[in-house]
C-alpha cells in the first residue's frame, strides 16, 4: 500500500472539481506510465544490434533498472528512507507537484511564491519589496520538465520596469535607518541561520522542484544542492564578525583605521545549472556583509529559487533586503545591468554572456563577480591508480550530464596508459544508468532543454565532421520512455587534435575529448592550450610531479588524485576568460565590501599653511 510521506500530506487540499479532474488525470497517466515501462522493456521489432549503430560504432540500448542492474552485476543500492518521495511511485509525486497539490499549508495563501491559475498549474511569481506578485505585463512562460517535455508550472515574465522596481526596493532597504540597516551583524547571522533551517526542512520540495525543472537527478538535488544552499548560509553567518579593518599609528598624535562597509545593492544573475547553489553562493556573502540583493534566476529554473526566497521571507528578512525578479536575460537582465544603483553584479554563465553584461553595464561604474566558461583538462599519468582516475574522470565529466562549469571535459592521458584507460572507459561508460531523474537508481538524466540538447548534438556532429571518432555514445536517446525527453548519450571522442572545435569550445554537455601526451612538459602545454582557466586535475603517484603540474597549469582550481572535491572555507579565483572574481571563503566575503579609511587626530591643530600659521 502506498504511504504518503508527511511532506506530501501537509496540504493536499484541492477543491472537489479539481480533485476529480486530477484524480482522472492521475489514473490515466498511471496506466500510460505502466504501459510505457512495459513497452520500454520489450525489444523493438527490427531493432539494430546493440553492438553496432547506423555508423558502425558501438551503441548501447537503454533498459529497465532491473535489466541494467543485471548487466552491471551486484551493486549496493543507494541508501534511501522509507518515506522518501522518490522511493514510492515517483511518477505520482511528480504529477502531484505538477498540479500544485504538494506544499506547506503556508504556500496555499495569497501572498506566496506561486498562484494557481485557471489551467490548474502553479504560476511562479516575483518577490519585490516584501510582496509576491505577478508582473503587470501579464506575460507568462511555461517551465518544461526536460525528462518528458511536459509543462510543470508557469512563471510570470517581468519587464525592465519590474527590474527597476526591484532595484529601487533594494536601494530603499539599504538606506540608513531602514530595518535591514539597523540589524547588527549578529542579527543578520540569526536571519541567515533561520533561513538555512527552513531550507533544510523543505529539502524534499526544493529538490523535486529543481529536478522537474532542469532534469538533474533527484539524489543530486536532494543530497547535494539543498545542503549547498543551507551550508553557504551557515558558513557566511559564522563570518559576520571577520570583516575587520586595520589600524596604523601615523604619529603620536594621530591614528588611521580602515573599516569594511557593504557595497549597496548586489544583483545575482543565476544560471540554470546548480541554480540553488550558485544563487546561494552570491546571496549569502552579500547579505552577511550587509548588502541588499536582487536575484534574477534563469527562466529555465525559477521554481526552486522562488522557494528559497520564500524561506528567507519566512525567516524574517525585512522587506526589500531580498528581491526576486523573473524574466528574460535580454530584457530583465539588461535592465539590471544598466541600472546605476546596482553596485555589484554576480553572474555565473557563459563567457560571451558575461562580456555582454559588462558591456551593457559600462554606463555606470560597478563591481563584478564573473564565473564564466571552462574547458578543464583532466591529466592522467601512467603511474596513477587508473581505476580511481577513470572513476573520477567519469564523475568529473558526466555528473549532471556534463552541464557543470568545472567539468573535466578534456582528457589528457599519457600515451603509455592510453589503451588501459580507454578499455576502462569502454567498459564503464556504457554501464551508466540513464533514466528518469526522479528514479532513485538513475545516475544520468536529460539535457536541461530541447534547445540545449540540439546545441550539444550540433557539437557532436561537428566533432565527426572534423575527423574525431565517437568511440562511445554520440546520439540522442529516443527509445521508450525517453522519446519525449531531451536525452543525449554520454559521449567519448578519440582521435582529437588541439585545433578541433570540440576540444577548444565549451560544449556544456556529456562530451569528453581524448588527447595523448608523452611527458610532463607536453601535458602542461596541452592543458594550457585554451583561453579558459577555471579548473583542472592531475592523477599521478609522484607528488613532486603533481605539484609541478599544478604550478604549471594556468587555472584557478587544481585537483590532485581527485576531482570536484572542495572545502567551503577556501577561496578561488578563475584565470583567463573564465572569470573575474574571488569566490568562497573569507576572501570571497570581502569582495562584497568596500574599504573606508578614517583618520583620527587626537588633538585638533591647524594645518599652518595659509594665513594665521603663526598662531
Amino acid at each position: 500500500m502506498f504511504r504518503m510521506p508527511q511532506s506530501m500530506t501537509k496540504a493536499i487540499t484541492p477543491t472537489m472539481p479539481n480533485f476529480i479532474s486530477c484524480a482522472i488525470s492521475f489514473l490515466t497517466e498511471g496506466i500510460q506510465h505502466y504501459r510505457d515501462d512495459r513497452v520500454a522493456a520489450q525489444p523493438v521489432s527490427g531493432q539494430q544490434s546493440p553492438q553496432s549503430g547506423a555508423t558502425g560504432h558501438p551503441k548501447r540500448t537503454r533498459r529497465t533498472a532491473a535489466a541494467a542492474a543485471s548487466d552491471r552485476g551486484p551493486r549496493q543500492p543507494p541508501q534511501r528512507r522509507e518515506d522518501h518521495p522518490s522511493t514510492r511511485l515517483s511518477w505520482l509525486w511528480h504529477r502531484l507537484m505538477a498540479h500544485g497539490f504538494i506544499g506547506d499549508s503556508e504556500q496555499r495563501t495569497t501572498n506566496n511564491e506561486r498562484r494557481r491559475t485557471e489551467d490548474g498549474m502553479d504560476r511562479i511569481r516575483m518577490y519585490i519589496d516584501g510582496q509576491w506578485a505577478d508582473s503587470p505585463s501579464g506575460r507568462t512562460a511555461r517551465i518544461i520538465n526536460p525528462a518528458d517535455g511536459r509543462p510543470v508550472a508557469t512563471m510570470t515574465l517581468g519587464t525592465a520596469e519590474d527590474a527597476d522596481r526591484a532595484v529601487a526596493a533594494a536601494e530603499r532597504a539599504f538606506k540608513p535607518g531602514s530595518p535591514w540597516r539597523e540589524l547588527t551583524p549578529d542579527g543578520r547571522a540569526e536571519l541567515m541561520l533561520k533561513a538555512a533551517d527552513l531550507i533544510e526542512a523543505r529539502a524534499d520540495e526544493l529538490a523535486v522542484a529543481e529536478t522537474n525543472s532542469v532534469g538533474r537527478v533527484y539524489r543530486e538535488t536532494r543530497y547535494d544542492d539543498v545542503y549547498a544552499v543551507s551550508g553557504a548560509f551557515r558558513y557566511y553567518a559564522g563570518l559576520v564578525h571577520e570583516l575587520q579593518g586595520r589600524s596604523s599609528a601615523a604619529n603620536g598624535d594621530m591614528m588611521t583605521v580602515t573599516v569594511r562597509e557593504p557595497l549597496g545593492v548586489c544583483a545575482v544573475l543565476a544560471p540554470w545549472n546548480y541554480s540553488m547553489g550558485t544563487t546561494a553562493a552570491g546571496m549569502a556573502p552579500a547579505l552577511a556583509a550587509g548588502n541588499t540583493v536582487v536575484v534574477k534566476p534563469s527562466s529555465l529554473s525559477p521554481v526552486a529559487t522562488a522557494m528559497m526566497v520564500r524561506a528567507m521571507a519566512d525567516a524574517g528578512f525585512p522587506a526589500g533586503s531580498v528581491n526576486l525578479v523573473l524574466g528574460s536575460g535580454s530584457e530583465v537582465g539588461t535592465a539590471i545591468a544598466r541600472n546605476e544603483h546596482v553596485a555589484k553584479i554576480t553572474f555565473t554563465g557563459g563567457t560571451e554572456t558575461g562580456r555582454d553584461i559588462i558591456a551593457k553595464s559600462a554606463t555606470s561604474v560597478k563591481r563584478y563577480a564573473m564565473e564564466l566558461g571552462g574547458k578543464s583538462p583532466f591529466i592522467i599519468f601512467d603511474d596513477a591508480d587508473l581505476d580511481v582516475a577513470v572513476d573520477r574522470l567519469m564523475f568529473g565529466v558526466f555528473l549532471s550530464q556534463g552541464q557543470v562549469c568545472v567539468a573535466g571535459s578534456r582528457l589528457l592521458v599519457q600515451d603509455t596508459a592510453y589503451r588501459r584507460v580507454m578499455d576502462l572507459l569502454e567498459e564503464r561508460v556504457p554501464a551508466i544508468r540513464i533514466g528518469m531523474p526522479m528514479d532513485p537508481d538513475t545516475e544520468f538524466g536529460p539535457m536541461v532543454s530541447e534547445r540545449h540538447m540540439e546545441r550539444v548534438l550540433d557539437y557532436i556532429r561537428i566533432g565527426r565532421e572534423e575527423g574525431a571518432k565517437a568511440l562511445i555514445g554520440g546520439h540522442r536517446i529516443t527509445e521508450g520512455e525517453f522519446a519525449r525527453g531531451y536525452f543525449v548519450e554520454p559521449t567519448v571522442f578519440v582521435d582529437c587534435t588541439p585545433d578541433m572545435r570540440i576540444v577548444r569550445e565549451e560544449i556544456f554537455g556529456p562530451v569528453l575529448t581524448v588527447q595523448t601526451f608523452t611527458d610532463e612538459a607536453e601535458a602542461i602545454r596541452l592543458a594550457n592550450d585554451t583561453r579558459y582557466g577555471l579548473a583542472g586535475g592531475v592523477f599521478t603517484s609522484d607528488m613532486g610531479r603533481a605539484l609541478r603540474v599544478c604550478a604549471g597549469v594556468d587555472t584557478g582550481i587544481m585537483w590532485v588524485n581527485t576531482y570536484m572535491d572542495d572545502t567551503q572555507g577556501m577561496s578561488v579565483s578563475p584565470h583567463g576568460q573564465s572569470g573575474t572574481t574571488v569566490d568562497g571563503g573569507l576572501d570571497g566575503l570581502k569582495e562584497y565590501t568596500v574599504l573606508k579609511q578614517i583618520n583620527l587626530k587626537f588633538t585638533p591643530s591647524k594645518a599652518g599653511w595659509f594665513g594665521g600659521a603663526e598662531d
